[in-house]
């Protein structure tokens, strides 16, 4: 089975960026390795589950190939172009509105404490 990159899936890509980084954030803010390296590792492996990897896979598209220096000269190219900046346009609004809403259930339901 083929990854076909779509406004769905780039709306899934987004939703699970925002649940997961906005969640791992607040992990790490209880459960951060002393070492900076460490956490730094920890950041990036974050990164790659939950934005990198998705993003690629979800939202750009395997199948999404290369655009050539005059892409906006050929209207093929023009259309495959905006259909990609489309899909991360569905991808950002839909990561920043879950990432809201998450974020404000569970400022919620850990009763509104940060440290």
């Amino acid at each position: 089975m083929s990854i076909v990159a779509t406004r769905k899936t780039a709306a899934v890509a987004g939703a699970w960026a925002a649940f997961g980084l906005v969640s791992f954030d607040g992990w790490m803010s209880q459960h951060a390795p002393s070492a900076t390296i460490g956490q730094n590792a920890v950041w990036l492996l974050a990164f790659a589950v939950f934005l990198f990897v998705p993003v690629y896979f979800l939202v750009l598209g395997r199948d999404t190939e290369p655009f050539s220096r005059t892409w906006f000269l050929d209207p093929d190219e023009r259309a495959r172009y905006g259909l990609v900046i489309h899909r991360m346009l569905v991808w950002f609004l839909c990561a920043g509105v879950v990432a809201i809403l998450w974020t404000c259930v569970l400022g919620w339901f850990l009763g509104g404490t940060s440290q």
